[in-house]
């Protein structure tokens, strides 16, 4: 078993639990970071001037490893403004 830290940023900042988890391997930890942001998702899309939200799964050793993030953009058709 390995352990994984996730890193989170949201409207309320950065969030460095000091806990880790530990997974089978790397897809299983890569998963539950998915699984993370969709529930972050769940709680709130992200507000301007912040347009994304984000989970960073970290190795044992805090080293970043793959990012996860959810972006919300407006795309404007036309002359009205969103």
């Amino acid at each position: 078993m390995e352990r994984y830290y996730f890193k989170i940023q949201d409207q309320d900042g950065v969030l460095q639990p000091d806990r880790g988890f530990e997974f089978a391997d790397i897809e299983k930890a890569k998963d539950e970071a998915r699984t993370l942001l969709a529930e972050m998702a769940i709680d709130g899309l992200p507000n301007e001037p912040l347009d994304s939200i984000t989970v960073e799964l970290q190795d044992a050793n805090r080293v970043p490893i793959v990012t996860f993030r959810l972006v919300l953009e407006a795309i404007p058709h036309g002359t009205q403004e969103v």
